[in-house]
């Protein structure tokens, strides 16, 4: 709790039990695509510990007033991913709500030498990131039918996509921390691993991916309400150097079912992004650690 790690974890077995939860409303109009989107999201802290998920139960919440076959496709589309995992599905729980929200409970295990936290980080360290930012940007903006979800297909994809293969690669190196990159955004999820290693970092700004349109987009107004509360959190702890307010906007954006942001030793990074890609993760290095604290991004 005092370090805000992705899961919770007690001892079990000759190694950590690892137990996390995560559900929202859907983000995109395909029921089946909203339930693979939310387990892959709610597997992902998992996954960030360095963790395989070896159970997993629903929770649904659905309105009566909605044809059942929604809620049919919601789950198979959960139970996709569950699949996907290798973990198995354990029952689950539903209430009636007026809007429809799913995601897991989802049960994992990890050798107490391989446990990854959010805690480690080392001035020296190279920052990995496996997936673009500005779903949320994108997502918003569908809602709002400036685009079409074919247009976003990409980014839609992305979210549906298990950080599995991210883990796996994790698990064949000596990483020094990890978290993955959800609601808080990807500045906010940083500062958090920083805060909680006692270091800083610089990011290259240009080394950053993002999803075509997304900076564009937020420029013209369109983003989550959630952008402005991670950006106002942050505060000046984010450091611009000749990095314009709207290039920044992308950072600072609500991820649903992120990638995974890596602290590694540099003599391992190399390696490291090329296991990435072996296990079809690409992944792009933004960034180095640094002593002191806060965030410096440049171009």
């Amino acid at each position: 709790m005092e370090t805000r790690d992705d899961a919770g974890y007690v001892p079990f077995g000759g190694g950590l039990l690892l137990q996390s939860v995560d559900f929202f409303t859907s983000i995109v109009d395909d029921p089946y695509r909203f339930g693979q989107i939310a387990a892959a999201n709610a597997l992902s802290d998992i996954y960030a510990m360095g963790g395989v998920p070896l159970t997993a139960m629903n929770l649904v919440a659905f309105p009566c007033s909605l044809d059942l076959g929604i809620l049919r496709e919601i789950l198979a589309g959960g139970q996709s991913k569950i699949e996907e995992s290798e973990a198995k599905l354990c029952g689950g729980h539903s209430i009636q709500d007026d809007e429809p929200k799913y995601g897991l409970s989802v049960t994992g295990f990890v050798e107490e030498d391989r446990v990854v936290r959010n805690a480690g980080a080392k001035a020296g360290d190279v920052l990995v990131l496996t997936k673009p930012l500005g779903v949320g940007i994108l997502t918003t903006a569908l809602k709002r039918d400036l685009v079409s979800e074919a247009e976003i297909e990409d980014a839609i994809e992305a979210a549906a996509t298990l950080n599995k293969g991210a883990a796996a690669a994790m698990r064949e190196f000596p990483v020094s921390a990890a978290t993955d990159v959800t609601g808080f955004g990807f500045l906010g999820h940083l500062s958090e691993m920083l805060e909680a290693s006692n270091v800083g970092a610089v990011l290259h700004r240009s080394e950053v991916p993002v999803w075509e349109r997304a900076v564009s987009l937020a420029a013209e107004g369109c983003y989550p309400g959630g952008l402005n509360a991670n950006r106002e959190y942050l505060g000046d702890r984010v450091q611009p150097d000749n990095v314009g307010t709207e290039d920044l906007l992308p950072l600072f954006d609500p991820q649903t079912s992120g990638g995974l942001l890596v602290a590694v030793p540099t003599e391992w990074s190399a390696k490291f992004v090329h296991a990435l890609e072996k296990h079809g993760t690409p992944a792009a290095v933004v960034g180095e650690v640094l002593e002191g604290s806060g965030i410096q991004v440049t171009r």
